[in-house]
């Protein structure tokens, strides 16, 4: 009977939507920032490597409908499944985020104090999760518009299309810079996780990162003292 170090963070259904989420991204950010740099040397190559602009176009179009897709299965996972509405209860932003924050801001650059005690999601990753939910709306609503682009200048003044352009082409540029990089550093290159946190593959983390990371989940688990703690640990797989 092996012991059981670790616990189940994320289910099955969590884990595919997330690696359907960063396939799609990653995805529409190299097809589409391709495009928005076209005249460069990497531009030129990515889109060669996409087999040629009219491809490139179809790859985009494709995992931008596949994201719609998982836009809409997400809205109806959390608003009408159990456990769905219970993680998002767990991520919506509190007032203890800002001042968590604060808290992290005041140890990070001066070493005042400690790191805030978080539950299952710190505001860090509260502000990735509804970073990625304002993104898709913006990218969507403004890819519907430059993909049928000639009904939309049928409807729109020029003006129109040209923002919608801009805020589409570096809204990606943000959301690959801000959501992607700093996401990768912070879950998986950081000195705590490095070379990755296997997290996202297995969904489950170490009663000991539990409680190094997330103490108010593991209290929430486990209580003050170590009984459940050592009886999980000897508990099957």
């Amino acid at each position: 009977m092996a012991e059981k170090k670790e616990v189940v963070r994320f289910s099955k259904n969590i884990l595919i939507q997330h690696i359907i989420l960063m396939t799609s991204m990653i995805m529409l950010s190299i097809t589409g920032l391709a495009l928005k740099y076209s005249d460069s040397w990497l531009g030129r190559l990515f889109i060669k490597l996409e087999g040629g602009l009219e491809t490139r176009g179809i790859i985009h179009r494709t995992f931008a409908v596949i994201l719609i897709l998982l836009g809409v299965y997400h809205l109806l996972y959390v608003m009408f499944t159990e456990e769905g509405h219970r993680e998002l209860m767990k991520i919506r932003p509190t007032w203890k985020d800002f001042k968590d924050f604060w808290q992290y801001l005041g140890y990070s650059l001066f070493g005042k104090g400690s790191m805030p005690k978080v539950g299952k999601y710190d505001f860090r990753q509260k502000f990735q999760y509804w970073g990625v939910i304002v993104g898709f709306w913006v990218m969507v609503l403004t890819g519907f518009i430059l993909w049928f682009g000639s009904a939309a200048m049928a409807v729109f003044p020029k003006w129109v299309i040209d923002t919608t352009f801009i805020f589409h082409g570096y809204g990606g540029l943000l959301i690959f810079l801000i959501l992607f990089l700093y996401h990768l550093y912070n879950v998986h290159l950081n000195p705590d996780h490095f070379p990755m946190s296997k997290t996202w593959l297995t969904g489950r983390i170490s009663i000991e990162e539990l409680r190094r990371e997330h103490p108010l989940e593991y209290e929430e688990l486990f209580g003050s003292d170590t009984t459940k703690e050592e009886e999980a640990r000897k508990s099957d797989t």
